[in-house]
C-alpha cells in the first residue's frame, strides 16, 4: 500500500508541477511565461530555449508551451520539432493532436494523418471529442485529395492581397457590373471609434488604387453600417446596419440610391417581409434588380444561420421570401451569398463537412426557381487553413475577390494574420461563372434633355422570351443591365407621362459608351412604334416576346382613359402589295384583340393595314426589312 501511494505521489510530481524538476529549467521557464505576458517575445524565446536545453528527461512542460507558440507564430518546422521533444518526455496524446494540425499546415498530409489516429487511439477520450476527431480525419483526407488535385492540374496559385487593403480590418466586398468599383466594409481598430463604415476602392486600367475612401453621402454614421451589395449599375446599394429607432430586428436591411454628385441617399429599412424580429444581413443582389439573397439567423453568432431570396413586386416591395433548399442550407452554418452577374451561379460559405477549413467557399447553379445543383467545393488555393469569408466575383468570370486573415501568400498561404485583408484571385476554370457583358444606358426626355428616374426598364430574350433585367431607371436616369453574350435581346422601357419606347439589339461585349434612349412626353397626336411586337411567319400569331410592349401600350391607355388609338401595321416587301396589305391588318387586329381581352374598350382603338407602302429604310437589306416590319401607334 505504502509503496503504491510513493508511486502515485511521483507521477503527481512528474505532471505539471515543476516540483522536482530541474530548478533551472523551471525557473527560464517562468520567466519566458512572464516575458511572453508583457508583449516580450525575443526575451521570451530566450528563457524558453534555455529552460529546454536545461530541462531532463521528464520535463515536458516547456517544449509543449514552444510548441504552441511557434505555431501562432507561424514558424510550423519548429512547432512539430518542439512536440516531438515534448513526446520523446512524455506521451500525451492531445499533443498528437497539435502535432498533426500543423503537419497539415506544411502539407505533411500522410504524418498528419498518423498522428490524429494516434490521438484517436487515446483510451480515455470522451465520445464528442472521439466524434469531433474523427470528423477531422475525414477532413484532413478529404484535402490531401483535394490538394493533390490542385497540384496534378498544374493550376498557377494566383492570389494577391490588393493594393489598398491596409491597417483596417476589410471583408464583405461587393462589386460593380463593370468590375471598376470595389466596395467594402472597414474598421479601424486602433481608431477611438471602431465603428464600421463602408469604403470605395476605384480600378483605373488593370490596377486597383492604393487608396480606398469612404463612400460620399448618407450612409456612415457613428454606428456601424456593413456587409453591402451593389446593383450592377452601381446606383442601388443595400447593406445591413444593426440597432437603429424604427428596425425590426437586430440587425436589418436598408436600401440607398446614388445621387450623383452629392452620393448616396438617406437609407431607408428595406421594404416587404425581408426584415423580421431576427437577424438579417449579408444581401447580395441578383443582376435582374429583382432579386435579393440574404442571411437569416437567431442572432450573429447563432448557429441557424440559412440563406434566403426575396423578389421584388411591381410596386417595389420585396414581400416574396423564400428559404433556399437542402441543396444550399444544412444544419450547419451558411453565410455570405454571392449570385453571380449570370444570375444562376451562386457562391456561399458554408461549415458543412467535408471541409479543407472551419468554413469554406462553394458554389451552386440555379436548375429552376426552385432547385439548385449539389455545391461545389472551390478548394485550393481559394479554400485554406485560414478564415475566408465574402466572396465576389467579377461579371466576365476571371478575377474573385474575397476577405481573408492569411498572409505571406506569395509562398505560404497558410502564414496566419490577426487581421482580415482583401486578396484578389483568379477565378479556376471549374468554378467559373458564365461570362456576362454589360452595356450602359441613359433615359433621358427628348424634348428637355434632363434625365428621366424611375422608368421601368425590362430585358428579354427574343427568342425565348425569358426577361433577365426588370429594373428602373436610377436618381441620375442610368441603368446597366448584365447580359450574356450573342443573344438578341429586346427591351421596353415606360414611364408616367411618357410614351413607351422598345428596341431589339445583339450584344456582342462590353460596352462603355453611354446609349442615350430618348422618351417622348405623351401628348394627343403622337405616334411611337412597338418595335418588339412581333409575330408568327406570315401570320398575324403574336410571339411570346411581344407581351413587354403590349403591356406598355396597356399601361399608357389605362393611365390616359381619355385617348383613343390607331394602331397601324406595316410590312416589308416580300411577296405581293394586296398579301401585305391584308397581312398588316390583320397583324394590327391582333393588337386590339389583344388589348380588348385585357379590359381597353373596342371603340377606343381603329386599325388599319399600311401594307409595304411606307417603309422607313430600304428593302435591299435584311436590316432594313426588320425595320420596315414594325407596329405604329397613334394617339387620339
Amino acid at each position: 500500500m505504502r509503496r503504491s501511494l510513493l508511486v502515485l505521489l511521483t507521477l503527481l510530481m512528474l505532471s505539471f508541477s515543476t516540483k522536482g524538476q530541474n530548478k533551472s529549467a523551471a525557473k527560464n521557464f517562468q520567466k519566458a511565461i512572464n516575458a511572453f505576458a508583457l508583449d516580450k517575445p525575443e526575451e521570451g524565446w530566450v528563457y524558453l530555449e534555455r529552460s529546454m536545453e536545461k530541462a531532463d528527461e521528464t520535463y515536458y512542460q516547456p517544449f509543449i508551451y514552444a510548441g504552441d507558440r511557434a505555431t501562432k507564430e507561424g514558424k510550423f518546422k519548429k512547432a512539430i520539432r518542439f512536440y516531438d521533444g515534448s513526446l520523446e518526455r512524455q506521451v500525451i496524446y492531445s499533443t498528437y493532436l497539435k502535432k498533426s494540425r500543423v503537419e497539415r499546415y506544411l502539407f505533411k498530409w500522410d504524418p498528419a494523418i498518423a498522428d490524429l489516429e494516434r490521438y484517436l487511439s487515446s483510451p480515455r477520450l470522451s465520445r464528442d471529442r472521439k466524434k469531433a476527431g474523427e470528423q477531422e480525419l475525414a477532413n484532413l483526407k478529404f484535402i490531401q485529395q483535394n490538394h493533390g488535385e490542385f497540384i496534378a492540374s498544374g493550376a498557377q496559385f494566383d492570389i494577391k492581397k490588393l493594393p489598398f487593403s491596409d491597417g483596417k480590418m476589410e471583408y464583405f466586398p461587393c462589386i460593380s457590373g463593370d468590375g471598376k468599383a470595389l466596395i467594402f466594409t472597414a474598421r479601424d481598430m486602433e481608431a477611438m471609434s471602431r465603428d464600421e463604415n463602408l469604403f470605395q476602392a476605384s480600378k483605373s486600367g488593370n490596377s486597383w488604387d492604393f487608396r480606398a475612401v469612404p463612400l460620399l453621402g448618407a450612409l456612415n454614421s457613428p454606428g456601424n453600417e456593413g456587409a453591402a451589395t451593389i446593383s450592377a449599375d452601381g446606383n442601388t446599394m443595400v447593406f445591413t446596419a444593426c440597432d437603429r429607432p424604427g428596425g425590426e430586428g437586430s440587425c436589418d436591411l436598408y436600401i440607398s440610391e446614388y445621387l450623383g454628385s452629392k452620393g448616396w441617399g438617406r437609407p431607408k429599412l428595406i421594404q416587404g417581409k425581408v426584415n423580421t424580429p431576427s437577424w438579417e444581413s449579408q444581401p447580395s443582389l441578383g443582376p435582374d434588380g429583382a432579386t435579393l439573397y440574404f442571411v437569416r439567423g437567431g442572432h450573429s453568432q447563432s448557429p441557424d444561420h440559412d440563406i434566403f431570396v426575396a423578389k421584388r413586386d411591381e410596386e417595389g416591395y420585396w414581400s416574396d421570401v423564400n428559404k433556399l433548399p437542402a441543396e444550399i442550407n444544412t444544419k450547419k452554418r451558411e453565410s455570405s451569398p454571392f449570385i453571380h452577374f449570370d444570375g444562376t451561379s451562386l457562391y456561399f460559405s458554408s461549415e458543412r463537412a467535408p471541409s479543407i477549413g472551419g468554413s469554406d467557399f462553394f458554389v451552386s447553379r440555379k436548375l429552376s426557381d426552385s432547385t439548385w445543383s449539389t455545391p461545389e467545393n472551390l478548394g485550393f488555393p481559394i479554400n485554406g487553413f485560414s478564415d475566408e469569408f465574402s466572396l465576389v466575383i467579377d461579371h466576365k468570370g476571371e478575377k474573385g475577390y474575397f476577405a481573408s486573415n492569411r498572409e505571406g501568400l506569395e509562398s505560404d498561404f497558410t502564414a496566419l494574420s490577426p487581421e482580415l485583408d482583401l486578396y484578389e484571385f483568379t477565378v479556376p476554370e471549374h468554378v467559373r461563372p458564365n461570362p456576362t457583358a454589360y452595356f450602359n444606358a441613359k433615359v433621358i426626355d427628348q424634348q428637355t434633355k434632363n434625365k428621366v428616374p424611375g422608368a421601368a426598364v425590362k430585358v428579354y430574350t427574343i427568342e425565348e422570351n425569358i426577361v433577365v433585367y426588370n429594373g428602373r431607371s436610377s436618381a441620375t436616369g442610368m441603368l446597366r443591365p448584365m447580359l450574356k453574350t450573342q443573344t438578341v435581346y429586346g427591351f421596353t422601357i415606360s414611364a408616367s407621362g411618357y410614351l413607351p419606347f422598345s428596341k431589339s439589339f445583339r450584344l456582342e461585349g462590353d460596352q462603355d459608351e453611354v446609349l442615350i434612349l430618348e422618351l417622348v412626353p405623351a401628348e394627343s397626336g403622337s405616334s411611337f412604334l412597338l418595335n418588339n411586337v412581333l409575330f408568327a411567319l406570315d401570320r398575324s400569331d403574336l410571339l411570346p416576346a411581344s407581351s413587354s410592349d403590349l403591356n406598355a401600350l396597356l399601361d399608357v391607355l389605362v393611365e390616359h382613359p381619355e385617348w383613343n388609338i390607331q394602331v397601324i401595321g406595316h410590312t416589308d416587301n416580300q411577296g405581293t402589295a394586296s398579301y401585305n396589305l391584308k397581312l398588316s391588318k390583320s397583324r394590327a387586329e391582333a393588337v386590339k384583340s389583344w388589348l380588348i381581352q385585357r379590359g381597353i374598350q373596342e371603340d377606343r382603338i381603329t386599325t388599319r393595314g399600311a401594307g409595304l407602302s411606307e417603309p422607313i429604310a430600304p428593302n435591299d437589306t435584311e436590316e432594313g426589312r426588320a425595320q420596315n416590319r414594325r407596329t405604329e401607334i397613334k394617339l387620339r
